[in-house]
């Protein structure tokens, strides 16, 4: 590989991805991959439109050409998140790269790159710093807390890429709320079977809305979440309200129910007495 090519790759990882791994991405792929620097970007997709493998090219071309990098991929379980490591890795192998470490749940390259796949849970996340791609995969799945902690791991390194990707689930989760705000800040991607840049076979779509239903269809291929059917309220705002508070302590008296307590009889010392004159 020349110089001039290999600055080609280094600048375009869409042309990257298809004269290196050999694939043609579609349109609302290259729109992904070549995200600039620092972006937020938030792609609406269809079921099994590769919106992971996507993920995955980015990652993989960031962790090749960024010595050093850091990238992580979040999903709502841990083996999803391994699952998308693993398309990292078969890209990176087939790019050339060599791995220093591989294991089912992180990569490290010989440049010192690394590529880590995160649980679903917010608890045990927090302090990364991370300088290439955070990926919130199927984020509509993924808690409010999980997001929070996502974002700051970019706060020392502007310059990462924040991506959620997700098929439709409900109007009140992360991914939605985001997609259907008014902030501009947002690079937002659609790929549904509605739009040009996804394409099935309309026999297989006609099966799966006999089969899902007009409610599910819409969800799974078309990017349109439940509607006003669905309940306003979260789950997490369910378990909120529902949990039983256990104080670390024994509660005192003054959390009790007040004590009726016997009145005690007082003198009165005025009642003994007597007018001793009158009125003129």
């Amino acid at each position: 590989m020349n110089n001039l090519r290999e600055l080609a790759y280094r600048v375009d990882p869409a042309l990257w991805v298809r004269e290196i791994l050999g694939v043609e991405p579609t349109k609302w792929q290259e729109d992904f991959l070549r995200a600039p620097r620092g972006a937020s970007v938030l792609a609406l997709t269809a079921r099994q439109c590769g919106k992971t493998t996507t993920a995955a090219w980015a990652i993989a071309h960031a962790a090749l050409f960024l010595p050093g990098s850091l990238s992580v991929v979040a999903c709502p379980a841990q083996r999803q998140s391994a699952e998308a490591v693993r398309r990292v890795r078969e890209a990176i192998i087939k790019a050339g790269g060599k791995l220093v470490a591989d294991n089912v749940y992180g990569l490290e390259l010989t440049n010192g790159s690394r590529v880590l796949a995160l649980p679903g849970s917010d608890d045990s996340i927090r302090g990364l710093t991370v300088n290439a791609w955070i990926v919130a995969d199927e984020a509509a799945r993924l808690s409010s807390d999980l997001i929070a902690a996502l974002r700051p791991m970019r706060a020392r390194r502007p310059d990462a890429r924040f991506a959620m990707l997700s098929t439709a689930w409900s109007r009140t989760d992360p991914f939605w709320m985001a997609w259907d705000s008014d902030d501009p800040s947002w690079i937002r991607l659609k790929a549904t079977a509605d739009t040009d840049t996804v394409h099935y076979d309309p026999e297989f779509l006609e099966k799966e809305r006999r089969a899902l239903g007009e409610d599910g269809f819409k969800r799974e291929y078309l990017g349109i979440p439940l509607g006003a059917q669905a309940s306003p309220f979260t789950w997490e705002l369910y378990e909120a309200a529902t949990h039983v508070h256990v104080p670390l302590v024994p509660p005192g008296p003054a959390f009790g129910p007040p004590v009726h307590e016997r009145a005690v009889p007082i003198a009165n010392p005025f009642q003994s007495l007597r007018p001793t004159g009158g009125f003129p």
